[in-house]
């Protein structure tokens, strides 16, 4: 099952989205598989399970990497 998680920063809204059985989540914009999403509410992204599991440790250098080109998702 996907799982939101709904919190905020500041005053601004965001859902978090992951799958409970530890599979990847297909979804978002840009359109993908991801380990998890976290999204302004307003976006009313939705999401679906995969039969992909999450191989360990491959997300976190996926991060990195986004977060030092400057990607936001």
């Amino acid at each position: 099952m996907v799982v939101q998680e709904h919190f905020f920063i500041g005053e601004q809204e965001f859902i978090r989205s992951y799958s409970d059985a530890n599979v990847l989540i297909h979804g978002g914009v840009p359109e993908s598989d991801y380990e998890e999403a976290n999204d302004p509410a307003e976006f009313n992204r939705q999401y679906t399970e995969t039969d992909i599991p999450i191989e360990p440790g491959e997300a976190e250098a996926e991060e990195i990497l986004d977060i030092l080109m400057g990607v936001e998702e």
